[in-house]
């Protein structure tokens, strides 16, 4: 198998930044981890992308010119960090933004020009990586499995990943190594913007504003009846499906509001570890919300072996944009990177779309 020098991209449905990671890799057994950071949206960009996500609309109106923007938003941070650490490159694997997800109509949206990025950069891109897996009938999403499978070589298994993002999401590898998995319902997408509304900022820093308020057990135990939660693995989530709650919390102030939605990720998650195919012998806590002090300790409170992703050697926050380069680096090697267990398409599917560089 080839090896290829990669960067991937990733801006989460957290809208607050772009996470760029370097590995090497064959996209299967091979990864050699380079550096990653996270470079944070400027406020007015953060609320452009925030409106469009809001918008709950499946229209390319005037989508065209946010998607060269955020192609040359990456254009420039990227070539920053080829510089700054002198980085040979391969390749772009590239997410985009996604602003809408309705697989059963068959329409997932990613935005961010693909062609228009790798024409700046003079580097191809792979790009477009769920659309291939909708359109033959799968969830398209989650796309991390088969890298958490990787990261998992040497862990005793049945073993999972927790990835709590804006929406979270859980793998499980059986001692066979065999997949099953799904998003688990809200992250940190409800608290953020909960948050924002009452604060400007939108995040709950370690979990202090959950800290200092009362679960409303009543609306926990109405949300938690949303028929998503009686569907089996694999599934999958927009991240405004459960945008609705925050109507039922304007009865409440910020720190209620922050404690009970913060424990609704937690309930969404445990209904999620109880469909399981086995009870895992450790859950790997990856994303935004392992630095959640106050979600964490609740968790733990819940299962016993709860470890976050730095524990064991792997940068948490840089998996998706690790996971991003990984596929890119699958796509070259004509590798499948979705499952029936993990998207639910019928065949397993490759993912990601090559754009070359337009000759000058």
């Amino acid at each position: 198998m080839n090896s290829y020098r990669v960067i991937g991209c990733m801006t989460g449905t957290s809208c607050d930044g772009l996470d760029l990671a370097y590995i090497e890799t064959n996209g299967a057994d091979k990864l050699i981890f380079g550096p990653a950071e996270t470079i944070p949206f400027d406020p007015a960009f953060q609320k452009i992308l925030r409106q469009r996500v809001g918008l709950r609309l499946l229209t390319h109106y005037m989508d065209e010119e946010l998607e060269k923007s955020i192609a040359i938003f990456h254009k420039q941070h990227i070539e920053e960090f080829i510089s700054h650490h002198q980085l040979n490159v391969d390749a772009i694997g590239f997410h985009g933004q996604s602003v809408w997800h309705d697989p059963p109509n068959q329409k997932t949206v990613q935005l961010g020009d693909s062609q228009h990025l790798a024409d700046l950069l003079g580097i191809q891109v792979v790009g477009q990586f769920r659309q291939a897996d909708v359109k033959s009938g799968g969830q398209g999403a989650p796309l991390v499995p088969i890298y958490h499978q990787a990261l998992a070589a040497k862990l005793e298994k049945p073993t999972a990943f927790l990835n709590i993002g804006g929406v979270a999401n859980i793998t499980y590898i059986a001692a066979d190594n065999q997949l099953a998995a799904g998003d688990t319902g809200p992250g940190n997408a409800l608290v953020d913007d909960w948050v924002l509304k009452h604060t400007g900022v939108a995040q709950d820093t370690d979990g202090a504003f959950a800290e200092q308020g009362l679960i409303n057990q009543n609306l926990l135990d109405k949300w938690i009846q949303d028929p998503f939660f009686e569907k089996p693995f694999p599934k999958s989530l927009d991240r405004m499906h459960f945008h609705y709650v925050l109507d039922d919390c304007n009865q409440m102030g910020l720190y209620d509001g922050a404690a009970t939605l913060t424990q609704f990720t937690v309930e969404a998650i445990m209904k999620a570890l109880a469909i399981l195919p086995a009870k895992p012998n450790q859950l790997v806590v990856c994303g935004g919300g392992c630095h959640n002090a106050k979600m964490m300790n609740t968790l733990e409170e819940r299962f016993e072996n709860l470890i976050s992703a730095y524990d064991i050697g792997f940068d948490a926050d840089a998996i998706e944009a690790q996971l991003m380069a990984y596929l890119a680096a699958r796509f070259f090697e004509n590798l499948p990177s979705s499952f029936s267990g993990t998207t639910g398409v019928p065949q397993p599917t490759i993912a990601g779309q090559l754009f070359r560089p337009h000759s000058s």
